[in-house]
């Protein structure tokens, strides 16, 4: 033990502290860590998710899009083929 301006140092308590203040730490680390990986995990599964519902979303639009050409198509050459009668007639 050493004394400085009347206060007595005991190693063995710092030692004592500083084992119990570093294992707090640690194990404080250690909730982090699996917290953190627990809700990563979590989010990846709801992004995941998101990504397969939207490439579905896209390809229903895209069929949709397709529809509506393809019936715009058949009503222009009916509008057409009419036209076409009109004028003969």
């Amino acid at each position: 033990m050493s004394k400085t301006k009347n206060t007595t140092i005991n190693l063995k308590t710092i030692k004592s502290s500083t084992k119990t203040i570093n294992n707090f730490i640690l194990d404080t680390t250690e909730l982090i860590v699996d917290e953190t990986l627990d809700r990563t995990a979590a989010w990846q599964v709801i992004a995941d998710k998101a990504i397969k519902g939207g490439f579905k979303l896209a390809e229903k639009q895209a069929d949709l899009t397709f529809k509506a050409l393809e019936t715009l198509k058949k009503q222009w050459k009916n509008g057409q083929k009419n036209f076409q009668q009109r004028m003969e007639n």
